[in-house]
């Protein structure tokens, strides 16, 4: 009722099992030879060993994505457009963790969240200054701006990037036409020229069918 609740999603992660009580059956049968049972021990430990790391990598795992969601709720309340700027760096020192280990261990793992399903990875992003209060925008949330902005284009009229520019600087944010030919061109959306031709194009396709 406080706020967002973060779990793992158990069935995707590695799991060992050890059971003790075939261990202890072994450890017993191998006590009369010393090969035998210092191999057995050996792989007693082991097989400890990694089920404590995974269980280590599991809380790690939590702690960081509890971490995240803290950060960027009001992306889970509103949407892509109130994603924060996030570093690395602000997660590694609020948890206690080195970077590199923030790093690592938010690589390859996906969260599902009401807003869609999306890698760890993306919840991290630079700032883009804003223009009025000073307090930053992430450039993934400029990025679903330019998105859905073109989405919502009239299809005769196409936004250039100067206009793209001008209607997200009168939100408040701060942006120059070639970052928003640079995140056009990363969301691999076609200029406004190429936009209007291709418009063009299907109009003359639609014709002929």
């Amino acid at each position: 009722k406080d706020g967002w609740a973060v779990d793992l999603n158990k069935s995707t992660l590695p799991t060992v099992f050890v059971n003790e009580n075939y261990a202890e059956t072994v450890n017993a049968k191998s006590k009369s030879d010393k090969v035998d049972n210092n191999f057995a021990n050996q792989a007693l430990a082991s097989a400890r060993w990694l089920k404590r790391a995974l269980e280590q990598r599991n809380t790690t795992t939590l702690k960081i994505s509890a971490e995240i969601v803290r950060r960027q709720k009001d992306f889970l309340d509103n949407g892509l457009d109130f994603l924060k700027p996030l570093s690395l760096k602000d997660v590694a020192e609020t948890v206690g963790m080195h970077e590199s280990t923030v790093s690592r261990v938010t690589a390859g793992l996906l969260m599902n969240t009401p807003r869609g399903t999306f890698t760890l990875k993306s919840f991290f992003s630079v700032s883009i200054q804003s223009s009025s209060n000073g307090v930053g925008t992430s450039a993934a949330a400029v990025r679903h701006m330019i998105s859905k902005m073109i989405s919502e284009e009239i299809p005769a009229k196409p936004m250039s990037d100067d206009a793209i520019a001008r209607n997200i600087s009168k939100r408040g944010v701060r942006l120059a036409r070639r970052t928003v030919a640079k995140y056009r061109e990363m969301l691999k959306i076609p200029s406004s020229a190429e936009r209007k031709r291709l418009m063009r194009l299907n109009k003359v396709i639609n014709i002929k069918n």
